[in-house]
C-alpha cells in the first residue's frame, strides 16, 4: 500500500521533505495542486528524490498541472495526472519504477509507461526547451542574418 501525502500550494520544499520523512508507507505519493511552490523547479525535485531516498521511501508525484508532471518527470520520478490513474496503476501492479534520465542512445522521457509521456505533456526529461525550439524552426527556411551596424 501506499502513503499519498497531499501539499497545499503555500507549502515548502521544506514542508513536503518533512512529509516524506513521517509517511507511514515505504511508498509515498505526493500530490502536488496546481500554483504549488514546490513545483517551480526540477532542484525541488531532485531534492524531494533524494530526500525520500534517505528517509527509505519510495516517491511518485501525482499532479495536475503539465509543467509539474514535466519537472518531477526530468527529475526521474514516476508522475501522474490524477490519484485516479496513480490508484489505477498500482492496483493494475504497473511497474512504476523510474528509468535513468536519458538512457545512452536514448531521448525518452526517462519515467516509463503512458505516465510519463502523458504527465510531461509530451515533453522530453532534460530537452523540452530544445525539442520545442527544433519542432518549431523545423518548418522555416534559412534567411541570411544582417545586423544594422547603427547611422554611418
Amino acid at each position: 500500500m501506499a502513503t499519498i501525502v497531499y501539499l497545499d500550494v503555500e507549502d515548502e520544499i521544506t514542508t513536503a521533505a518533512a512529509r516524506i520523512r513521517s509517511a507511514a508507507e515505504a511508498r509515498v505519493a505526493m500530490f502536488i495542486p496546481s500554483g504549488s511552490r514546490v513545483a517551480t523547479s526540477r532542484i525541488n525535485f531532485r531534492l524531494l528524490a533524494r530526500e525520500a531516498q534517505d528517509a527509505g521511501r519510495r516517491l511518485d508525484v501525482v499532479a495536475p498541472d503539465p509543467t509539474a508532471r514535466a519537472l518531477a518527470a526530468s527529475a526521474g520520478l514516476p508522475v501522474f495526472a490524477s490519484v485516479a490513474e496513480y490508484e489505477g496503476a498500482l492496483a493494475s501492479g504497473a511497474d512504476l519504477e523510474p528509468q535513468p534520465a536519458v538512457p545512452p542512445g536514448n531521448s525518452s522521457s526517462g519515467v516509463r509507461g503512458k505516465s510519463a509521456a502523458a504527465g510531461a505533456g509530451g515533453a522530453l526529461a532534460g530537452g523540452a526547451g530544445a525539442a520545442a525550439a527544433g519542432a518549431a524552426m523545423a518548418g522555416r527556411t534559412k534567411q541570411p542574418l544582417t545586423v544594422d551596424a547603427g547611422p554611418k
